[in-house]
């Protein structure tokens, strides 16, 4: 079986944006997703979800926006021969820091890191461990009025395979780009 994943976070939904690009939209509604893997700042979840098509089962994250929420700061996710740790990252210094991010997947015996926080996406292989950042999919910048590039990512997983893409936008053309991984040896490379 190939698990087809929707990976997104940084929405800010209604604070700093109300929606997400259209043709993410009609993208995420026309696909056929057996798992969202969400990384925080909603911000409203309930606004968030009216944005965006209905979304399959979800692992969802507490980011430093999400006021009051009930989820868990960070998820293990196993899917195939992937351990998957899902975080926001407001615990990183500075935001988006791989190395402290590379302890923690040794700690847990991760092998992928699914990140936000920083609002820019991200594909980074480092040291035998894949770190993912899906940026924010709403185009919402880091506090300030304006947007930015939008972003995210899907990911499809097959036993040791890891298929990874990257939609991203900047409002006047999208890019689709594609990258593959397998496991061997507790180790990820690129194919």
């Amino acid at each position: 079986m190939t698990y087809r994943v929707l990976v997104f976070g940084d929405a800010h939904i209604p604070t700093r944006r109300d929606s997400i690009p259209e043709d993410f939209y009609q993208h995420i509604l026309e696909s056929n997703y057996d798992l969202a893997l969400i990384t925080g700042d909603l911000v409203r979840e309930s606004d968030m979800r009216a944005a965006i098509p209905p979304l399959p089962r979800s692992f969802i994250v507490t980011g430093n926006m999400d006021y009051g929420s009930s989820y868990n700061f960070h998820e293990q996710i196993q899917l195939d021969d992937f351990n998957l740790l899902l975080l926001h990252g407001t615990q990183l210094r500075p935001r988006g820091n791989i190395e402290q991010l590379l302890e923690i997947l040794h700690q847990i015996e991760g092998d992928v890191a699914v990140h936000g926080h920083t609002h820019e996406s991200a594909i980074i292989l480092h040291r035998g461990k894949l770190f993912l950042n899906p940026g924010t999919i709403s185009g919402a910048t880091g506090g300030w009025g304006g947007r930015t590039d939008a972003s995210f990512i899907e990911l499809e997983v097959a036993h040791n395979e890891l298929k990874v893409v990257l939609h991203k936008t900047d409002w006047k053309t999208t890019e689709h780009l594609s990258s593959s991984f397998r496991k061997e040896d507790n180790v990820i490379l690129k194919d």
